[in-house]
């Protein structure tokens, strides 16, 4: 059965908010969730890292969204991620449009499903160059099927089914990541007060280097089988290698073959928007043909420090945050971390056999992890399947 393809902007309202000034902390004072791009890692936004206060409501281009909007990211590292607002009274910042149907017309969480599907095509679409965008034009523009409000809710409550099947899996995996942070913490302590007073040392003593790549010239696909391709930030954005995350380089480019991702590198994002900056991963495994960016650093570390201890103790909560204070640049620019500064950031380094002893809990959970994974990929793939077979109109 085909249905009518109605443009987004013919039924619904659009818009993104803003920033307030950074330099005005009153702003971020307040008991108003700010939700930014990064904060859209569920289908449904619960928590937000930063709140903001009236003022900086009144005062800047952030703007109240109603709970239940769907929000899109539009730019950065998380672009073309999408979530349901799950709070009442929320700003967002510019990254984030959101979309608020017309409920006589559309059910809003059909639309949200129809345009999940359409985000493959805003990738491929969107514009620039490291940081590509999705417009608010691009997303108004767009035209979903449309059906009888009835068979809408039929079919989100399908999609609904399938995507908790899938999100179980996920839950299973953070499970896992949060038992390993339980245990770094109960073998080391909080890094930042280091209560069981390891030797505090600045990071560069126990480093051999810190690399950097180049950022060619990219389409905005990813590399396919054989293709050279060069990492998005968004392969280390959730301090997790994902290298699905990468941009195909365009054919004639002369690869650095020392640039090239190799299992057992760690991956640190050295610039990026204010809450994903500091971003640290470990390369478990990965396709050949990828290579880093100028955006990230590769970190070879010495024998005394460990890597799976390393990435445990920078994507502590505290302790990336001490990192991040150390990123600078002008306002209105991404932070960045330069090498030098990286160098001089003090860490607490217990002996190398403790450090050795997490990274072999580290490996045995992490290999149960990778069945969950496997499993997780899977059912994403048919979720995915199913959702063109629905607004195929084959369902």
């Amino acid at each position: 059965m085909s249905w009518p393809l109605i443009a987004i902007g013919d039924f619904c309202l659009t818009g993104s908010g803003g920033t307030p000034s950074r330099k005005k902390p009153e702003y971020y004072e307040g008991d108003i969730p700010w939700v930014k791009s990064g904060d859209l890692r569920e289908n449904i936004v619960t928590e937000v890292t930063e709140f903001i206060s009236e003022l900086a409501v009144a005062k800047s281009s952030a703007k109240i969204v109603p709970q239940g909007a769907i929000l899109l990211a539009m730019y950065g590292a998380t672009v073309g991620r999408m979530a349901i607002l799950g709070l009442g009274g929320a700003a967002t910042n510019q990254a984030v449009c959101n979309i608020i149907p017309d409920e006589e017309k559309a059910f809003p969480k059909y639309v949200y499903y129809a345009l999940l599907d359409k985000v493959p095509e805003f990738l491929r679409n969107a514009v620039g160059g490291a940081q590509p965008n999705i417009n608010q034009g691009m997303i108004k523009e767009t035209k979903i099927p449309l059906p009888p409000l009835k068979e809408q809710k039929r079919i989100a409550a399908i999609l609904d089914k399938a995507d908790a099947i899938r999100r179980k899996r996920q839950q299973a995996i953070q499970l896992a990541d949060d038992f390993l942070r339980s245990v770094f913490l109960d073998m080391f302590g909080d890094p930042v007060t280091n209560p069981k007073g390891w030797e505090v040392e600045s990071l560069g003593c126990h480093l051999d280097a810190i690399e950097s790549g180049t950022s060619p010239k990219c389409d905005t696909r990813p590399a396919q089988a054989g293709e050279w391709g060069v990492l998005k930030l968004g392969a280390v954005s959730y301090c997790k290698y994902s290298p699905s995350e990468n941009k195909a380089i365009f054919h004639g480019y002369e690869p650095k073959l020392n640039d090239e991702i190799k299992e057992g590198d760690f991956l640190f994002t050295r610039k990026n928007t204010h809450e994903l900056v500091a971003a640290a991963a470990l390369v478990e495994s990965t396709p050949p043909k990828l290579l880093m960016p100028d955006l990230i650093f590769r970190l070879q570390t010495k024998g005394s420090l460990n890597r799976f201890y390393l990435w445990a103790l920078l994507t502590h909560s505290g302790m990336r945050k001490k990192v991040q204070s150390y990123a600078s640049g002008a306002a209105g620019s991404m932070p960045n971390i330069s090498k030098a500064n990286l160098k001089t950031i003090r860490v607490p380094i217990p002996p190398i056999e403790v450090q050795n002893q997490f990274q072999a809990i580290y490996q045995r959970t992490s290999t149960s992890n990778h069945k969950v994974k496997s499993s997780t990929d899977l059912l994403a793939n048919q979720f995915f399947s199913l959702s063109q077979k629905v607004f195929s109109g084959q369902l």
